[in-house]
């Protein structure tokens, strides 16, 4: 019986501070970054990432990121690289990569629905990457992320 009481009153005392969690979560508005080229890369080399917060089935709130980079150099001009991946982070707390899909010549989109709504990356990097191995390469495209909340 204690048992049974102790995990009711458990129960009852952590509910209203999940309840209280939920209710604080205040969305971040859409945000939009040019991503540049590094040095040696062609000038005509761009990329946009948006950011915003999505909802998903069952209550689950994240935070999308795509990426859209444009005129960009054969990933084999840098080594045995085949592809480019998105590496998206906040220094030194977390980190999230995905693949870039190339769907015309120079062209290349993806990406990720996964990141928490709580947080979102400061910096974003494109790079090369050999997709068998997930060997990465050269940074290609750059920009810190500065979004007002």
């Amino acid at each position: 019986m204690k048992k049974i009481c102790l995990s009711v009153f458990i129960t009852l005392a952590i509910s209203p501070l999940i309840t209280y969690a939920e209710s604080e979560f205040k969305p971040s508005p859409p945000c939009t970054v040019i991503l540049e080229p590094t040095e040696g890369i062609p000038e005509n080399a761009k990329g946009v990432a948006l950011l915003y917060n999505i909802e998903r089935e069952f209550n689950d709130k994240r935070t999308s990121l795509s990426l859209h980079a444009l005129h960009m150099p054969n990933p084999s001009k840098f080594g045995d690289y085949d592809s480019y991946e998105v590496l998206a982070y906040i220094p030194d707390e977390i980190s999230w990569t995905f693949k870039l899909n190339n769907y015309l010549e120079n062209n290349w989109s993806g990406n990720l629905d996964e990141i928490s709504p709580t947080m979102r990356p400061t910096r974003i990097k494109v790079r090369t990457i050999k997709s068998n191995t997930n060997k990465s390469g050269p940074i290609v495209l750059e920009r810190n992320v500065s979004c007002s909340k």
